[in-house]
């Protein structure tokens, strides 16, 4: 027997949850990377690279 599809509703719901996920590994990376940032520089940065936004 097959499993059933995720409904659309279930989809957006795992999108998000991976979304928030690769948004707390990539913060953690930075975090590592820049232990001196202070928190506004790691987010605007962590924006910066979600929204592939360049200086």
């Amino acid at each position: 027997m097959r499993p059933s599809k995720p409904t659309p509703t279930q989809k957006l719901r795992i999108a998000s949850m991976l979304y928030a996920t690769a948004r707390k590994v990539k913060l953690a990376a930075l975090k590592r990377t820049h232990p001196d940032w202070p928190e506004s520089k790691l987010a605007q940065e962590l924006n910066n690279r979600f929204f592939l936004i360049h200086d």
